[in-house]
C-alpha cells in the first residue's frame, strides 16, 4: 500500500506541474514571440519482482514494478509562431531562425518579440524599455524602412540615410536560454556560444517590417493537453484516497 501511496502522490506532483505549464501557455495565446512550455516527465526507479532466469520460450521477460514519475525538465519550445501583417512601421517579425538583441541597463537580452517604438533619443525601445541594439534615428525621422537583410534607413529633413544594421542571435545550447519573462531570455556563455549573424545570410532568418510573430501554440492542442493534465490528476487522486481507505480498514481490523 505504501507504493501505490507513493506512485499516487508523484503522479499528483507531475501532472499539477502539466497544468501550470499548460495554464501559462494558455494566459500567452495573444503574446507577441511566445514560446510554448512543455513538462517532461520520466520513471522513477523500478523494482525487479520476479526474475525468471534463462527465458524457456520466446517473448519470456522479467517483470518489474514503478516507483511513480517525475518531472524531468521543463522546456522551451522554439518553433516559429506564425506572422501576422500589422503594417505598423516600428513592428518586426524574424521570419526563421534567430533572436533580437536587446539591452537594458547592463544586462542583454534575446527576444522574438518585434514591438519596439521611437523614444525621445532616438532608439527603439520594447514595451518593457529594453533598447534594440544596433540602430539609432536623427530627429525628425518620419519614416523608417527596414530591408530583408536588417539595414535599416531613416527619412528626415536630410533625406534619406543609413540608420543602423538589425543583426540577429543563434545559439549552439538553446537549451542554455532562460526565460526571464516578458518574452525576454538570457544566456549563460558557459553553457555555449552566442552567434552573431546578418539576416539573410546562410542559417539565418530575414527581418520582415509590418509583421508579428504570434505564440507559436494551438488553442486546441493547449485545452487537449490541459484537460488530459486533469483527468490524470483525478485518477492519481483517486488511487491515492483507495489507499488512505484500505489503510483505514487494516487499521480498524480486531482480532
Amino acid at each position: 500500500m505504501l507504493r501505490a501511496l507513493c506512485s499516487g502522490a508523484s503522479g499528483l506532483n507531475a501532472q499539477q506541474l502539466k497544468i501550470d505549464a499548460t495554464a501559462n501557455n494558455l494566459a500567452n495565446i495573444n503574446t507577441t514571440g511566445f514560446k510554448k512550455m512543455r513538462v517532461n516527465f520520466s520513471q522513477l526507479v523500478n523494482q525487479l519482482l520476479e526474475n525468471s532466469g534463462i527465458p524457456t520460450e520466446p517473448g519470456s521477460r522479467e517483470i518489474t514494478a514503478g516507483s511513480g514519475v517525475r518531472a524531468a525538465d521543463t522546456a522551451v519550445d522554439f518553433e516559429p509562431g506564425n506572422l501576422v501583417e500589422t503594417g505598423r512601421m516600428l513592428d518586426l517579425a524574424v521570419q526563421g531562425e534567430g533572436f533580437f538583441k536587446v539591452i537594458r541597463g547592463n544586462e542583454e537580452y534575446y527576444t522574438r518579440n518585434g514591438i519596439f517604438n521611437l523614444n525621445e533619443s532616438g532608439n527603439l525601445v520594447s514595451p518593457g524599455g529594453c533598447g534594440l541594439e544596433g540602430v539609432h534615428l536623427e530627429p525628425g525621422t518620419n519614416k523608417v524602412t527596414i530591408t530583408a537583410d536588417g539595414t535599416v534607413k531613416a527619412e528626415g529633413p536630410g533625406g534619406v540615410t543609413e540608420a543602423g544594421r538589425i543583426e540577429l542571435y543563434k545559439f549552439t545550447n538553446m537549451a542554455g536560454l532562460r526565460l526571464e519573462g516578458e518574452g525576454l531570455f538570457t544566456f549563460d556563455d558557459t553553457t555555449g556560444e552566442v552567434v552573431a549573424g546578418i539576416p539573410a545570410s546562410p542559417g539565418y532568418g530575414t527581418v520582415k517590417q509590418g509583421f508579428l510573430e504570434t505564440a507559436n501554440l494551438e488553442l486546441t492542442e493547449e485545452m487537449t493537453s490541459l484537460i488530459e493534465a486533469q483527468r490524470l490528476y483525478g485518477f492519481n487522486a483517486l488511487t491515492v484516497r483507495t489507499v488512505d481507505e484500505m489503510w483505514g480498514m487494516a487499521n480498524n481490523l480486531r482480532k
